[in-house]
Order: C-alpha cells, then sequence, then structure tokens
C-alpha cells in the first residue's frame, strides 16, 4: 500500500518544481493524509487494492496542476474539516454532561476542550503519524491527546482534576484504532474496559472518590458508562463526518 503511494506522490512532486520547497511538502503530506483517509475509510490495506484506488483518481500531472492553481483552498478545507468533525466529539460530550445536571459553564468548558483541543488537534496533526504500524501509530495518537486534553482537567471548580485527561486519551485511542471500521463488539468491550479503568484510578489509586455498591454506586457506574458512551457516539460521528468532507474536488474519481 505504502510503495503504491509514494510512487503516485512521486509522480506528483515533479509537477511541483515550481512550488516552494516547503509549501510543497506541505501540500504532499496534506495530499498523502487525505489519500490516507480515503483508502482506511474503503478497508483498503494491500498495494493491489491501493493502486485500484488510485488508477481513479486524476493523472498525477493533472493533480499536480490544480494543487498548485488551489492549494491554499484545499489547506484551508482540510483545516475546516478537523475543526468541523473536533467540534463534533466536543458537542456530543458537552451536551451529555449538561442532561446529567452537571453546571451549564462546566458542560461548555469540557465540551469545547475536549471538541477544539483533543478533537480538532487530533484531526490536524495525524497526518504525521500515518506511515507508522498500528502500534505506534496508536501509542502517537494516545500520548499526543493526552497532551491535548491538559485543558480538560481544569474544567473544574475543585481546581485541576487529573482523571479529566483520561478522556482526551481515550478519545485519540478510538480516533486512531476506529479510523478503520471494527466490528461493533470492540467498541462494546472498549467502553467496558475504559470505565473499570476509571473507576480503578479514582477510587483505588488516586482516591478520589468513595464508592460503594448500593443504589448510588449503581447509578456512579451507569453515568459513566453513558458518559464514555457519548465520547464514542461522537467519534463515531466525527470520523463518518470528517471521511464525508475528505472528498475534496481536486481528489475525484475520473472513472466512477
Amino acid at each position: 500500500m505504502k510503495r503504491a503511494l509514494a510512487a503516485y506522490l512521486s509522480e506528483v512532486e515533479r509537477g511541483l518544481q515550481a512550488m516552494p520547497v516547503r509549501r510543497r511538502r506541505l501540500v504532499l503530506r496534506e495530499l498523502e493524509a487525505h489519500l490516507f483517509d480515503e483508502a482506511e475509510a474503503l478497508g483498503i490495506t494491500d498495494e493491489g487494492a491501493m493502486s485500484r484506488l488510485l488508477d481513479t483518481k486524476e493523472s498525477p500531472q493533472e493533480l499536480a496542476s490544480e494543487l498548485s492553481d488551489g492549494d491554499v483552498k484545499n489547506l484551508s478545507h482540510r483545516h475546516v474539516t478537523s475543526l468541523l468533525a473536533g467540534a463534533l466529539i466536543g458537542a456530543f460530550t458537552g451536551a451529555h454532561l449538561f442532561a446529567q445536571g452537571w453546571i451549564w459553564y462546566i458542560s461548555v468548558a469540557f465540551g469545547l476542550a475536549h471538541g477544539l483541543a483533543v478533537g480538532a488537534g487530533f484531526f490536524w496533526v495525524r497526518r504525521h503519524w500515518q506511515r507508522l504500524g498500528d502500534g505506534w501509530r496508536l501509542v502517537m495518537a494516545i500520548s499526543f491527546t493526552a497532551l491535548l486534553s491538559i485543558p480538560l482537567g481544569f474544567t473544574s471548580t475543585r481546581g485541576f482534576v487529573l482523571s479529566r485527561t483520561f478522556y482526551g486519551a481515550y478519545t485519540g485511542f478510538l480516533l486512531e484504532r476506529h479510523a478503520q471500521k471494527r466490528p461493533i463488539w470492540q467498541w462494546a468491550l472498549e467502553t467496558l474496559a475504559f470505565t473499570a479503568f476509571v473507576f480503578f484510578m479514582e477510587v483505588i489509586v488516586m482516591q478520589r472518590v468513595h464508592f460503594h455498591w448500593n443504589n448510588r454506586g449503581f447509578f456512579m457506574v451507569l453515568g459513566e458508562l453513558s458518559f464514555n458512551l457519548a465520547i464514542q457516539l461522537g467519534v463515531i460521528a466525527a470520523l463518518r463526518l470528517q471521511r464525508m468532507l475528505a472528498g475534496r474536488w481536486v481528489l475525484r474519481p475520473q472513472n466512477l
């Protein structure tokens, strides 16, 4: 898959020689990221299928010409797409917190930080690790979104809450792992595992929450599960929106 894409990008690069070097590299990274996104959405993992996908695209020479004329527009399109996809994640989590009875400004702050810092930030920088293997891509996604989620820790009236950054790292994990379609049972298992992790950290390790197996404890677990489900739904919606908007005009199929 990488060899076919590298050959295609090499041909495109030859047609971009008039473009400044730094700008040319940025345009090629954006193009590569888009093609990786499309291949993942179609479940493409081998060289033959990637070659067939590239055959449906404009020729490298035509694409280079269009990129030279409209690269600023395409870069702006990708940034707007990332912003909208991230905002969708924040809308799901912020609305869920408000529905659970959280103070409105805390719900809004969490949604903004989660959607714009974590979600949009992930989509903006993901192209930098797309060439890595699956394991390293997950490591990069979790590490980067954990860093981006620091603002989530301050969405509290009690000072910085470290455990809230877990949700940012978990969002990065879901976004990277489910960039390719996976069975629903994996989503369910990951929700249960992350919910157990949150309770383990907050009750056993950090001792921030006092938990007892009674009615109150049951509703605490139910509330945590429902919030993690809201994160998953936000991620699903964001990935679908990102894939839909990724069909930019310079990369339209030619033979369909």
